[in-house]
């Protein structure tokens, strides 16, 4: 969110103080950026800086009120993140109690008990001071610093690294200089790192800052990328340790730090740095980054080994940096640390059990499974069922969070636990099974964390039911935790904060008292919290309907229940207040809530009837605002409202109406044409091709919205009706834009537009039903119903017989009949014009055809040419109804024409009929015979060559070919037919062939036949 100061000219009469515009940005952010960003404003119009300073603040509070949290602000003081749990006050009982060890510790360093100390007793003892020093630290340990500082470098290196850390945490700034001193001349890198870390716990933020200022330039981490790459090198463990230093002294630098940790890759190059980070970050008692690191040590599987020649072929450089026993040591170290703090009762132990519990993240965990073991029981091997929970490989999770529980089993090495039956996470446990349980009593403000922030189902199930140990604790919480658990998703949370607020609404004897309370629990995703609530507020609707902020939150609420009571209670509530909130309300909305879609559409019919006059009354500007909101559901709302106004559209920005029209979103495009289509008929009438274009938008919503405007204007202008047509009609024949966008216009030319419908003459109709455009041959076969049969002739009603409309269809089969049957009988051009019908794909056009065909139609009507036109039609149905009419007209004069017409046909059926006609041929002129043979040739050689099919057929040319070799000029015909066929027939019809040649042969040896020349057997020479 920004407050921007235009630089706006002075007008006259105008505000110079308002000047400011409060922009909002809100958008998903991934890899730190923030993406798919959408602008919107709460000011439609300038206003001056207390007013943006006042919609702003009052914006935030909304949203963090929401469960959102600040990360940064700038001019906004006040503004803070829900806060975390109110402490509990049990602590400083427990320093009291181990104030007497503490002295026993500081004992230990006079003189005398000092040089009796071994070297590895003194350095554990110098430890136990680090463990012991909280924040703030013991006095009795502070005193004991100058004596610190004395020791250094006095005995070993391990002590100087224990003496080093015990300083640090101490935060006597006393010892700065000698933490100075140690970190530049230590023996070891371990205690000059350790030295460091304490040199800057000792520093003050200023000097903090101060050495950050000195640190390399590129310390901070970089995008993504910079992981193994940046930190891989040889000074990559001094860059991260860098950047920890920088992150201890500036907010943005941590956070960026934290980011990096989560992915950053653990390999053998990067592993070091890693290393002494960890250790680094428990020197500083940094919970997040300890918690941050175990989680990946949980989740992340060890490197593999590498055996030592593998090692040698690398040159001596180790191959796993992070093994399995390396990363087993630092799962062990994380739980032994905090084991250590607890034990001593240090404050720091609380924050570490939390953040390392934070960790368990149930949706980067595996799912629940379970196995079958074999296991010795009394001396038999029984099969064994173990339950492995999601958290099974969390070495921390059996002790810690399921250390009291019975029945948890672990393997040899601890890293893997089960149960003997499977937990239930979907509600508290009956009894305390947390480990730690002293520590977890004396601060419950720690299990309230995770229950607030765990994303853990056993997290919240185990410390759901350590907080029914505090609920008075619990109750007197402020309201934005109670508010935190009841909107947990988790039931066990869930039922924890409602018995809280239970508990609060009962002590509270005015319903103004209950009235926070009950808002949390109508918009809780506990059915039991949401049923409580609604029933409490039932018993005195009208005590609390005058709280619009809980009125106004139910209208909103995600539940159909909460929604329906909320608009129940709005009816009595007072109008100006209620629509104040509500118009606040909507302008810090998530876009992103559930069920706003249909909140909003509920609240709009509630405004546009039961409140329509008091909303026509609100103030015009909040309503203006919700113009600019990112959520859609929440502008179309606004528009309803402002249409609602008198005088909305009269002080609507065009830049507002401008930039709705142009949205890329259609949702939103349409709230503009709802705008655009109230305005007064003397403007819209000057937008006549922009209306028109609206009708034809892709998107159906857009269409929608303009359609009052356009049946407003299309009643009251025959020109702009017209108009509108005209381009309705032009858009049935090109092809969709969207999808329904011929549906609608044939809607508006069909119903609304009747009367100036264009395109109904008959070539128009004709156009329409043969065009590629399915919308247009809709619209055609429409307009067809009020055309009369004489329009067209009959051979396009035939062609119209076989639409794919059955309209269409229907028209043209009865106008065949009334024009057939009114010029009875039929001529054969008509009969002729009539084929179309043949090639109709749909059974009511076919069973019509085929009816006309084979019996209506007389045979004065049909042709011969016509007939054979049927035997040659592509369609077996029609071949055989043109087989069965041309057979009534077997007769000498049209044997001829149908043998040439046909002879080339190449159906096994027409080969077959075609050989009825050539008994008709005329055999009395050899002459005229042998050519007629002679032109029919293709057709004998085509009936001769067909293989396994068509034996009739060929039997009969072979025998009439046979007959009519008597006269030398057809057996000269017949000689060339069977001379060709001889070579490629099969062997059962090669003897028909061979014996035809040898009857031509011995008839009329003239004729030349080349397969048929028998030469005389040659006779042997006699010898003498």
């Amino acid at each position: 969110m920004e407050i921007v100061a235009l630089d706006l000219p002075v007008r006259p009469g105008a505000d110079v103080a308002a000047h400011c515009v409060v922009t909002v940005r809100q958008g998903r952010r991934t890899g730190g950026a923030l993406i798919e960003v959408r602008e919107s404003s709460l000011t439609p119009m300038p206003c001056t800086v207390e007013e943006a300073h006042r919609r702003a603040r009052d914006f935030l509070q909304r949203r963090l009120a929401a469960g959102e949290s600040l990360e940064r602000s700038e001019g906004f003081d006040g503004l803070v993140s829900p806060p975390l749990p109110v402490a509990s006050a049990t602590a400083p009982a427990a320093a009291e109690a181990a104030s007497p060890h503490l002295a026993a510790l500081a004992a230990r360093f006079s003189p005398s008990r000092w040089k009796l100390e071994s070297p590895t007793r003194q350095a554990r003892t110098a430890w136990r001071v680090a463990e012991c020093s909280g924040s703030p630290p013991p006095p009795a340990l502070v005193a004991l610093v100058p004596r610190l500082v004395e020791l250094l470098e006095t005995g070993d290196d391990l002590l100087d690294l224990c003496l080093a850390v015990a300083i640090g945490r101490l935060r006597d700034p006393g010892a700065t200089e000698a933490m100075r001193v140690l970190r530049e001349r230590g023996r070891s890198p371990a205690t000059r790192r350790a030295a460091h870390q304490a040199w800057l716990l000792l520093l003050d933020a200023d000097a903090r800052e101060a050495h950050a200022a000195t640190l390399r330039a590129d310390a901070l981490p970089g995008g993504e990328a910079d992981t193994e790459a940046a930190f891989g090198g040889p000074d990559g463990a001094q860059r991260l340790l860098d950047a920890y230093d920088l992150a201890f002294a500036r907010a943005d630098a941590r956070t960026a730090l934290l980011a990096l940790l989560a992915r950053l890759p653990l390999v053998p190059e990067v592993f070091q740095g890693v290393r002494y980070l960890y250790k680094a970050a428990e020197v500083r008692d940094d919970a997040e980054v300890l918690g941050l690191l175990h989680a990946r040590f949980e989740n992340t599987s060890a490197n593999p080994r590498v055996s030592s020649a593998g090692v040698r072929r690398r040159g001596g450089k180790a191959g796993t940096a992070y093994g399995p026993r390396t990363r087993n040591y630092f799962r062990l170290r994380g739980w032994r640390h905090l084991r250590r703090l607890s034990s001593v009762g240090h404050p720091a132990a609380p924050a570490l059990a939390v953040h390392l519990l934070l960790g368990l993240d149930d949706a980067e965990l595996p799912d629940a499974r379970e196995e079958t073991r074999w296991q010795l029981v009394n001396g038999r091997y029984t099969p064994v069922l173990r339950h492995y929970a999601r958290s099974a490989g969390w070495l921390l999770v059996p002790k810690l969070l399921l250390g009291g529980l019975d029945g948890v089993h672990t393997s040899a090495r601890g890293t893997r636990w089960w149960t003997g039956e499977p937990l239930d996470e979907s509600k508290a446990a009956a009894d305390r099974v947390d480990g730690l349980r002293a520590m977890w009593d004396q601060h419950p403000g720690a299990l309230l964390q995770l229950a607030m922030f765990s994303r853990s189902a056993l997290v919240h199930a185990v410390a759901a039911r350590a907080l029914q140990d505090h609920s008075a604790f619990v109750q007197q919480q402020p309201e934005a935790v109670l508010s935190s658990l009841l909107l947990s998703p988790y039931a066990p949370t869930a039922s924890v904060g409602f018995a809280a607020v239970r508990g609060r609404i009962e002590l509270a004897p005015e319903p103004a008292a209950q009235v926070p309370w009950l808002r949390l629990l109508v918009t809780s995703p506990l059915p039991a919290a949401r049923d409580f609530g609604l029933l409490h507020l039932a018993g005195d609707p009208a005590a609390f309907a005058v709280h619009v902020p809980l009125v106004v939150a139910m209208m909103l609420a995600e539940h159909g229940p909460v929604r329906r009571q909320g608009r129940g209670l709005a009816l009595l509530s007072p109008p100006v207040p209620l629509f104040a909130e509500l118009a606040a309300a909507l302008l810090a909305v998530d876009p992103a809530a559930p069920a706003l879609d249909t909140a909003c559409g509920q609240i709009a019919q509630l405004l546009t009837t039961s409140l329509a006059e008091p909303a026509a009354r609100a103030p015009v500007e909040p309503v203006l605002c919700l113009l600019e909101q990112a959520a859609t559901p929440v502008v179309d709302l606004a528009v309803t409202w402002l249409l609602l106004q008198p005088h909305g559209l009269a002080v609507l920005p065009p830049a507002t109406l401008t930039r709705l029209l142009g949205s890329d979103d259609p949702l939103r495009r349409a709230c503009g044409v709802r705008l655009l289509a109230s305005l007064p008929d003397e403007v819209l009438r000057t937008q006549a091709d922009l209306l028109a274009d609206l009708a034809l938008q892709p998107d159906a919503v857009v269409r929608a919205a303009v359609a009052p405007a356009l049946r407003r204007m299309a009643e009251a202008d025959p020109v702009f009706a017209a108009t509108l047509a005209e381009r309705l009609h032009a858009a049935l024949f090109r092809a969709e834009t969207g999808e329904g966008v011929h549906d609608d216009a044939l809607q508006w030319l069909t119903q609304m537009l009747v009367a100036v419908a264009p395109g109904r003459d008959p070539a128009s109709v004709w156009r329409a039903l043969q065009a590629q455009s399915a919308g247009a041959q809709r619209y055609g076969a429409w307009a067809l119903a009020d055309l009369s049969p004489a329009d067209y002739s009959v051979r396009q009603q035939a062609t119209l017989a076989r639409h794919t409309h059955v309209t269409v269809r229907t028209w043209a089969l009865q106008a065949i009949d009334a024009t057939l049957t009114a010029a009875w009988p039929p001529t054969p051009e008509q009969s002729a014009h009539l084929l179309p019908l043949a090639d109709a794909e749909f059974d009511d056009a076919r069973a019509a055809a085929s009816s006309w065909f084979g019996e209506r139609l007389p045979d004065a009507s049909l042709t011969t040419e016509l007939l054979i036109a049927w035997v040659d039609h592509p369609r077996d149905w029609v071949q055989a109804l043109g087989r069965q009419r041309l057979v009534r007209r077997m007769d000498a004069a049209e044997a001829s024409l149908c043998l040439t017409r046909l002879s080339q046909h190449p159906s096994p059926q027409v080969q077959l009929f075609v050989t009825q006609w050539l008994l008709e041929l005329p055999a009395g002129d050899a002459q005229a015979l042998a050519a007629r043979l002679r032109a029919l040739k293709p057709y004998f050689l085509a009936v001769l060559s067909q293989v396994q099919r068509g034996r009739t057929a060929k039997s009969r040319v072979i025998a009439f070919l046979r007959a009519h070799t008597e006269a030398p000029e057809t057996a000269a015909v017949v000689a060339e037919i069977f001379a060709r066929q001889v070579v490629t027939a099969s062997l059962t019809d090669k003897p028909q062939f061979i014996a035809g040649l040898r009857d031509i042969a011995a008839r009329h040896p003239q004729i030349d036949l080349p397969f048929l020349v028998w030469k005389a057997p040659a006779v042997p020479a006699s010898t003498t």
